[in-house]
C-alpha cells in the first residue's frame, strides 16, 4: 500500500509540474496571439499570419501536454 501511494503522489507531482509550466507558456502565448491579431487587424497581414499560426500552434501543443498528463493521472486512480 505505501509503494502505490508513493508512486500516486509521484505522479500527481508530475502531473502538477506539467499544468504550471503549460500556465506559464499559456500566459505568454496569448500576448502572442493578441500580438498577431493586432498586427493582422493594424494591415500587417503577412507578420501578424505567421505570429496567429505560431501561437495556435503553441496552444494546441499545450491543450495536448495537459491531456496526456491528466490521463496518467486517472489511469492510476
Amino acid at each position: 500500500m505505501k509503494a502505490e501511494k508513493k508512486e500516486n503522489l509521484v505522479k500527481m507531482r508530475a502531473y502538477k509540474k506539467v499544468m504550471g509550466q503549460n500556465k506559464k507558456v499559456n500566459k505568454i502565448n496569448f500576448a502572442v496571439l493578441a500580438t498577431g491579431l493586432l498586427l493582422t487587424v493594424l494591415g500587417m497581414e503577412k507578420i501578424g499570419n505567421y505570429l496567429l499560426w505560431v501561437g495556435m500552434f503553441v496552444l494546441f501543443v499545450t491543450v495536448i501536454s495537459g491531456i496526456f498528463a491528466s490521463g496518467s493521472v486517472r489511469r492510476q486512480r
